[in-house]
This record gives structure tokens, sequence and C-alpha cells, in this order.
């Protein structure tokens, strides 16, 4: 989801700078240095990818349901069946969205640098606060496109009903069109581990680092 991933890349990117503090200390570039090369590969490698691929799979929920998805087939209700000229749009935009992120994640990493430079690392921290609070209120704000994964269409039905928080946080409920046991529920599981881990990786790679 876009919020996420927004979020995501900033978080991230002051976080894995601070992590590596202490040969960002004594090295000015703010543009060349080991830990921001290994950051970026990181990024585009492996965090971008995987934002791209829920991107396809669940456009609508995927943009909080600013785009419309296609018409979809029967044999495949998760995947939006691409025409010629559809299909170049989606590219452009997952093109900008991935750029957007990696781009979001390096100046995150650069202006953490700049304050680990200043001798103000409490800055980091408090951003990074800050941003996950935004994307708290926003997904507590805006629950029925965050926590109802399906195709625009069926958005705009369901949400024409009354519903709560607590609807949507159901496991499988609205027919199973809540993000709790949805298929991207468990893409997620599945993708949290791939990105995750070698994330974590590097944050003790950085931190061990003299």
């Amino acid at each position: 989801m876009i919020p996420f991933d927004i979020s995501v890349s900033f978080i991230t990117g002051q976080t894995l700078a601070l992590s590596a503090r202490r040969h960002l200390a004594n090295d000015p570039n703010l543009l060349v240095n080991r830990p921001l090369l290994l950051s970026l590969l990181w990024m585009s490698l492996i965090y971008a990818p995987s934002a791209m691929y829920f991107y396809h799979g669940w456009t609508a929920w995927n943009s909080v349901y600013i785009f419309k998805d296609v018409p979809i087939t029967e044999a495949f209700p998760e995947y939006p069946y691409f025409e010629s000229r559809r299909l170049l749009l989606e590219s452009i935009l997952i093109w900008l969205d991935c750029t957007v992120l990696i781009g979001l994640f390096l100046g995150a990493f650069v202006l953490a640098h700049r304050w680990i430079l200043a001798r103000r690392e409490k800055l980091i921290i408090v951003a990074c606060i800050i941003v996950g609070l935004v994307l708290g209120a926003y997904l507590l704000l805006t629950y029925e496109r965050s926590f109802l994964v399906t195709t625009y269409e069926q958005f705009e039905r369901l949400t024409q009903q009354p519903m709560t928080l607590w609807d949507v946080l159901a496991w499988r409920g609205f027919g199973g069109n809540t993000f709790l046991g949805h298929s991207v529920f468990w893409s997620n599981v599945v993708i949290a581990f791939i990105d995750f881990g070698p994330l974590v990786y590097l944050y003790r790679k950085f931190s061990r680092a003299s």
C-alpha cells in the first residue's frame, strides 16, 4: 500500500543511517559512502520490487482506491486483465512509484547523515516517530481504504453500508474482503521475511562496524 511504502522508505532510510552513525560521523561525503551504497542496494533490489508486486496484484487497494482497476477475469479474480494501453499506463505509474520510493529513501538517509555530522542524532528518532504516528493516524482515519482489499467497484458498494474499524479488522470479514486472512495478507507475511531479513542484517552489520 502506497502510504505504508512511503513511510517505510523514510523510516528505513533514517534508521539505517543511524545504525551506521559511527562510520558516517567521520565521513563528510553524503552521496558516496559504503553504508549508503549497501542500503540503496537493499532498497532498489529487494524492497522497491516487492512494493511493485502489490501494485500489480491489487491495484485499487495498493493505491488506496485512488486508481480504478480494470475488468478482471473469473479465472484470476485477484489480478487485473491488462489491455495494451492500460499495461503501458500501469507500467509508467509503477516506474514512477518505484522511483519516488528510492528517491525518498535516499533523501531520508542523506538527511540523517547531515544530522549525524551535526551531532543531532536525536532528530532522527523524532522524525521517525512523527512519520510512524502520521501513518498510524492515517490508517485509523481511512480504515476502509486501508483494510478492505477488493476491486474499486466492490469497494464502492461495500462502503455504502455502515462499518466500523472493528468490522474491517475481522478475519476474512465482508465475504473475505478484509485484509486479515486475505491473500494479500499472506503475501505480506511472506514478503516481510524477504524484505526485512536482509534489513535486520544491515542494521547489525552497520551497528557493529567500527
